[in-house]
């Protein structure tokens, strides 16, 4: 009888685990094309000598902070970066977090890590609402907010309020991502 609950169960966790790839897929098609036309549009920008000096001194003081950037919310860090595996059935493979997600308070507020400006706003299927602020060739991705209190084009400073966090099937939890050009990066090696 417990093998077949287990198995039962392990059927369960399957469907769940096929629910959440499709939705981690989908935010992670969406990330990758929402920044690849930034950056295109970025390169026309380019053209324009001056701005591609501002883009420049972003990129690099971006860059220059790699472990300093304040966090965007105070809380314990409950799902980390990369490949993980189920903690029962431990040959199912997880989806891979592209960035960390970070346990909050209710109606927590979510704050920009530093300068730059609101590339786009978006929704997406179990992730609520999404906040992408691009800073030079970096970008920082906000998700899991109830409210967003900027909208595309708005500069932001860093630590400025862009958000609160929501409850989403019982999880109060902000996911966090800092990606350079297309590639993910790692954000607890770019936050204090």
């Amino acid at each position: 009888s417990v093998v077949k609950r287990l198995q039962k169960d392990r059927k369960k966790y399957q469907n769940q685990l096929s629910a959440k790839k499709k939705e981690v897929n989908a935010l992670n098609r969406e990330i990758a094309r929402i920044i690849a036309q930034a950056m295109k549009t970025d390169d026309q920008k380019k053209k324009d000598q001056q701005r591609a000096q501002v883009d420049m001194k972003l990129d690099g003081e971006f860059a220059d902070n790699k472990g300093k950037l304040p966090w965007p919310a105070d809380g314990p860090v409950v799902g980390r970066f990369g490949k993980h595996y189920h903690p029962v059935y431990k040959n199912l493979q997880l989806p891979p977090n592209n960035g960390v997600d970070i346990a909050l308070s209710k109606g927590s507020g979510v704050n920009s890590v530093f300068e730059g400006t609101v590339t786009q706003v978006f929704v997406m299927p179990g992730y609520n609402q999404c906040v992408l602020i691009q800073h030079g060739n970096y970008f920082t991705l906000y998700c899991k907010l109830k409210t967003v209190s900027v909208k595309a084009g708005d500069k932001v400073d860093t630590g400025d309020i862009i958000g609160k966090v929501d409850t989403i099937n019982g999880d109060t939890q902000l996911h966090f991502e800092v990606w350079q050009n297309t590639k993910p990066q790692n954000p607890e090696s770019w936050l204090r």
